[in-house]
């Protein structure tokens, strides 16, 4: 780990010096982050083409422009020694570019959530065609369910059991309680930012087939009429054939959006790493990068660009005779090993300059203000957002978030039953259970004890008469209680 930035951590925690340790704090985060964003990029990039190049993901013409303009951005910024204006571009360009990422995947999410559905009733039914084997009593079973869920001494993990076995038991569950469920789970927001309220209810929408994005009939509509083809389906009297026929085109469908799923994830992440490289250049322009980071990602790039011009092949020893891609690539990933090690110390000094930022951003606001370091804190909060979330977290800045109020809450749990009423109109019983038991899972845990727990259990397996329904059930669980 760098023992600048440890410097200037003890150091600013003790007040002291700030109008040299806040420029050299942001300075020493900045050039750890470039460090780390480059032996990231190195590795992921080097894998992207080897994805792409071997043909292993036959959805990459439909991320085409997205890939293209990202080549792009590398080129420009490890090839052309661009001015800081262009790599401030740059930097804008790949947020936008991320943008677009962020929109594709949200259609994906509500389609594979879709599927979601449709998948728990098919595999309840399938036990109806399917042979059965011996399975314990209902009784012994509640029993190793309920050892497996309270088998934690950690109540997150408990509270993780309980959910998970809530949304695969047999749902039988009331509309009129399940409602009252909603509107319990909400009222638990009041006073809360409103990021966190909105979270919930995008979340509860595209786990309950109601969330629409803008872009749904443009991108990716080949799944379109597969889904209304699964609306229309009735579950409760299906045959066997019928069964057989839709759990293949689920199988199908759902391993052609784990590809572009996949995809746009790489895309996501490259993009990521290429806007911290970007954002951390006013700081690390005249830094000395790691030789072989560079050397990588700028082959890498030249074989997407098809390009033999680039100076790195001139890098090749004396010798050594790359005639065709894949020799270049096979040279290219000799030079891999020699970053091992090197990402740990890296990200060891990101996460013990990220542990103070957000302290340091509220403590001392107005001398940040005060030595012009405002947008540089404001471009740390985004890289360590980045490092500690999910590749697609929200960059965008609540400052002084709004609250939720006892009338929002109110307006959008009244909003939210309607939505749920009007979409259950018309559907089968299977699929009724199915959104409730996928909703259910996702919220928080509504029991008080676990007597509560027990005899939800015990309730819901022998309520069951289903026994294709019950077998399935009991053998989901299984899997589970056995790893």
């Amino acid at each position: 780990m760098s023992s600048k930035i440890r410097k200037c951590v003890r150091e600013l925690e003790r007040g002291e010096e700030i109008d040299v340790l806040l420029p050299e704090y942001a300075k020493q985060y900045m050039i750890a982050q470039d460090s780390l964003s480059r032996i990231r990029m190195m590795m992921e990039y080097y894998m992207f083409y080897e994805m792409i190049s071997e043909g292993l993901n036959p959805y990459v013409e439909s991320a085409k422009e997205t890939a293209d303009a990202l080549h792009g951005i590398v080129e420009q910024y490890f090839e052309k020694e661009p001015a800081m204006s262009e790599v401030e571009k740059m930097a804008q360009d790949l947020l936008d570019l991320r943008r677009e990422v962020i929109d594709r995947m949200d259609v994906l999410t509500a389609y594979v959530d879709r599927f979601v559905v449709y998948e728990y009733v098919l595999n309840r039914i399938q036990y109806r065609f399917d042979d059965m084997e011996t399975m314990p009593s209902d009784g012994v079973f509640a029993q190793d369910l309920l050892q497996f869920i309270f088998g934690s001494r950690d109540n997150a993990v408990i509270s993780d059991n309980i959910r998970f076995a809530v949304g695969q038991l047999p749902m039988r569950m009331t509309r009129s309680r399940y409602f009252d469920l909603i509107k319990e789970s909400l009222s638990l927001y009041k006073d809360a930012d409103k990021s966190s309220l909105d979270g919930f209810l995008y979340m509860f929408r595209t786990n309950a087939m109601l969330y629409r994005n803008e872009h749904m009939n443009e991108c990716f509509t080949e799944f379109v009429p597969v889904l209304e083809e699964f609306e229309q389906l009735d579950y409760d009297n299906m045959d066997e054939a019928t069964y057989r026929i839709y759990a293949e085109k689920l199988r199908v469908n759902a391993s052609k959006l784990n590809d572009i799923s996949d995809l746009y994830m790489e895309l996501g992440s490259l993009i990521n790493e290429m806007y911290m490289i970007c954002a951390a250049h006013k700081y690390t322009k005249n830094e000395t990068a790691i030789e072989e980071t560079d050397l990588v990602i700028r082959g890498i790039n030249a074989l997407f660009c098809n390009s033999d011009d680039s100076s790195v092949w001139d890098m090749v020893e004396e010798g050594n005779i790359l005639q065709t891609s894949e020799d270049k690539l096979s040279w290219l990933g000799e030079k891999l090993p020699a970053v091992e090690g090197k990402q740990e110390n890296y990200y060891e000094s990101t996460n013990t300059a990220g542990a103070v930022l957000e302290e340091l951003i509220e403590s001392r606001k107005e001398d940040i203000e005060r030595l012009g370091l405002t947008d540089d804190f404001r471009t740390l909060k985004k890289m360590f957002l980045l490092n500690s979330n999910s590749t697609f977290a929200d960059l965008n800045e609540a400052l002084d978030e709004e609250k939720v109020t006892e009338e929002r809450i109110e307006n959008e749990t009244a909003a939210l039953i309607l939505e749920c009423k009007e979409a259950f109109k018309g559907k089968s019983r299977m699929l009724r259970r199915a959104i409730m038991a996928n909703t259910l899972e996702k919220m928080p845990v509504f029991f008080q004890s676990s007597q509560e727990v027990a005899d939800y259990v015990t309730n819901s397996l022998e309520q069951c008469s289903d026994e294709a329904e019950k077998y399935a059930v009991k053998q989901i669980l299984s899997d589970v209680i056995d790893e």
